[in-house]
This record gives structure tokens, C-alpha cells and sequence, in this order.
């Protein structure tokens, strides 16, 4: 059912950390901060983003569009100008009524083949902008209200290929607003997906899926092709959910990455935080006190341990970047 699809998202995201032969704890930490992500989602958020995303599909956005592209107009004024100008050079070179008609004639028809030129030139504009679109965007205007035509293919009022596609565009929505995602330090261990192409992927799987649940028909009832139709009916549905399921693992290694960058993001403020502390201002009024308390001999042990602090955040760092890298090449999450 479509509404307890971040529920059966969740789970997904558990059960694949706890299969997690080696670092299972890290992955299953990562896990519980996906599902916890995961489970707090409403059904009406996951609609506006779904909505959100194919927004370009709303009949009022087509139409601003269209008209942000103007059409090409004929300025009158300009064109008669020219042609009056035409008769009369022809006229005057020809010294004769008859030579000014013919530069008049030719002058029109230029005019006239340039307007359609300029039309065909935008019409053609305007078919490539909408092929764009479409190749980004091939969903229609409401389709997660739009029902299958074979409500056996798919049980439940709400489309679940339109709650899959609005799921990953909030996980990719949070992943850009974490500060692990903004911190360069992604790009030097190569744990930086692509977003765009990844979440532009989820949306034509969904689509597919969504496409042939609202394509298939269902049997009219007994007749003598009716065995055959239901055979290619079943077929059509059982590819239709195979891929629903592949498109879920998909939306779930989306949801594992963000639980992933959330240890990271605890990590990099904790690493924020110890060098805040570690300011000049800091240290010196630090010396003093240590100086005041107990002696210089204390400053060598502090310094230690605090270079024993930053030994160990890197350890960890380090550690929780190689599950991330670990987590995207076990996924087809592209990069």
C-alpha cells in the first residue's frame, strides 16, 4: 500500500544493516538515523514533492512557457518601407511601371518566404523545448491521482510509484542541506554522488512502472483470446512489480547514503568544535590556567592529549567515510 511506503522503506534500510558483514554497528547506526527519517515523513509531504518535481508537467506552467517564447511577429511598418523603397529603385532602374511591379513582387515574396521561415524556426524552438522537457519530465499533469486501468495490477487508491518518486526527492533534498554533503572533504574520499542523474533515474523507473500499471488492461470476460490476454496480463504485472522492487532497493540506497552522512555530520562538527577551542585566544588563557593550577609540567600532557583527541576523530572520520564509500559501490547509486 502506497501510504506505508516509508514504513516498508524503513525496514528495508534495517534489514540491509544487519547484513552488513563487517562494520555492522556503524551501518546499523546509519540505518536508524534513515528510518528515523523515513518514518516521520507524511503522506501529504511526500505528495507536494512528488508534485514538486513534475511540476513542469502543470497546464499553467506550459503555458507560461510557451509564451515566455515569443512568436515571431511581422513589423509592418518596416516591411512596407522596404517594399515602397523596392518599387521605386525598380522603377528608376528599369525606367519603367513594369520593372518597379517586378521588384515589388519579388520584394513581397522574400517578405513573405522570411515570415515563414521565422514561423517554421520557432515552431521547431518550441518542439525541442517540449522533447526537453519530456526526456526530463515524461510524467502527466496529476498522475498520482491518475487510477490503473487494472486495479488488480495495482491494489490501493494512491499511486505507489508517485510516493517512491516523492520519497527520493526529499531524501535528496535533505542530503543537500546536511553539512557533511556542502564540506569538500566528500570530494577527496570520493563519496559524492550525482543527485541529479540519480534522482532523474528513480523518476523514469517510477515512471515505466507507473506507465504499464496504467496501460494494462484488464480481461473483458470470457471469450476465445481471454486465456491468451490473461497470460500477457499476468506477465505485464509481474515485470511491473519485479521492477517496483528493484525501484524500492533504489529509493532505500538513497535513504542508507543519508543515514551514512549523518555520522559524518557529527563527526565534522565535533572536529569544528575542537578547533574552535583550539583558537589562540583559547590556548593562552588555557596555559594560564593550567600555569595557575598545577605547573608547566602539566602543558606536555594536555597538548598529548589533546593531539590524542584529534588522532582519534580522524580515525573515525576516516573509518565512517570508508562504510560511505563502502555503501555506494554496493549500490547503483550513480556517481
Amino acid at each position: 500500500m502506497a501510504d506505508t511506503v516509508p514504513q516498508e522503506l524503513a525496514a528495508r534500510v534495517i534489514a540491509a544493516a544487519d547484513a552488513v558483514p563487517v562494520g555492522r554497528e556503524q551501518a546499523q547506526v546509519a540505518a536508524r538515523d534513515a528510518s528515523h527519517f523515513l518514518q516521520r515523513l507524511r503522506p501529504g509531504t511526500i505528495d507536494d514533492a512528488f508534485r514538486r518535481y513534475t511540476a513542469s508537467n502543470n497546464p499553467a506552467y506550459l503555458a507560461s512557457a510557451r509564451n515566455a517564447v515569443p512568436e515571431p511577429s511581422l513589423k509592418s511598418g518596416l516591411w512596407i518601407t522596404l517594399i515602397v523603397i523596392a518599387f521605386i529603385v525598380g522603377t528608376a532602374v528599369t525606367e519603367s511601371m513594369a520593372g518597379g511591379l517586378i521588384a515589388l513582387l519579388l520584394t513581397g515574396g522574400g517578405v513573405v518566404g522570411y515570415q515563414a521561415w521565422r514561423r517554421h524556426a520557432h515552431e521547431r524552438r518550441l518542439e525541442e523545448r517540449e522533447q526537453a522537457r519530456l526526456a526530463a519530465n515524461p510524467w502527466p499533469f496529476q498522475a498520482d491521482r491518475m487510477p490503473a486501468w487494472n486495479p488488480d495490477a495495482e491494489p490501493g487508491d494512491t499511486r505507489v510509484e508517485t510516493r517512491l518518486l516523492g520519497l527520493a526527492v526529499l531524501l535528496t533534498e535533505e542530503i543537500r542541506r546536511s553539512p557533511a554533503w556542502n564540506n569538500p572533504i566528500l570530494d577527496h574520499h570520493r563519496v559524492r554522488i550525482n543527485l541529479d542523474a540519480t534522482l532523474q533515474d528513480i523518476s523514469h523507473r517510477a515512471y515505466r512502472v507507473w506507465r504499464m500499471r496504467t496501460d494494462t488492461p484488464r480481461p473483458s470476460g470470457e471469450s476465445s483470446v481471454s486465456y491468451a490476454l490473461a497470460q500477457h496480463v499476468d506477465e505485464y504485472t509481474q515485470a511491473a512489480r519485479m521492477a517496483e522492487n528493484a525501484l524500492r532497493d533504489h529509493v532505500a540506497a538513497l535513504a542508507e547514503y543519508l543515514g551514512e552522512l549523518r555520522p559524518v555530520e557529527r563527526l565534522l562538527n565535533d572536529l569544528h568544535l575542537l578547533d574552535r577551542t583550539n583558537t589562540g585566544a583559547h590556548r593562552e588563557l588555557l596555559d594560564q590556567l593550567y600555569r595557575d593550577a598545577v605547573g608547566n609540567e602539566a602543558d606536555a600532557r594536555r597538548f598529548q592529549h589533546h593531539a590524542d583527541e584529534l588522532r582519534d576523530l580522524q580515525a573515525s572520520l576516516d573509518t565512517q567515510f570508508h562504510f560511505l564509500r563502502e555503501q555506494v559501490a554496493r549500490t547503483n547509486l550513480l556517481r
